[in-house]
């Protein structure tokens, strides 16, 4: 479920960036545009706030990654 709402997200993004706000090219708005899921950011600033390390709020695989690129 995640990837798909990850792919729906990253689709629009691109398009906003190149066709809408015409401010980037197609490869440059992708190589940009990343998804992290507000629900495991919450999470996991809450287990950080309690002392606890952040992946304790990890929902689905590749939430470390995505969180300090966030």
């Amino acid at each position: 479920f995640q990837e798909s709402v990850k792919s729906q997200h990253t689709e629009r993004c691109i398009d906003f960036l190149t066709k809408e706000l015409k401010v980037s090219n197609e490869k440059e708005a992708a190589e940009r545009v990343f998804f992290v899921s507000a629900r495991e950011t919450l999470q996991a600033r809450i287990e950080e706030s309690k002392g606890n390390p952040p992946h304790l709020g990890a929902i689905a695989d590749g939430f470390q990654i995505r969180y300090f690129e966030f």
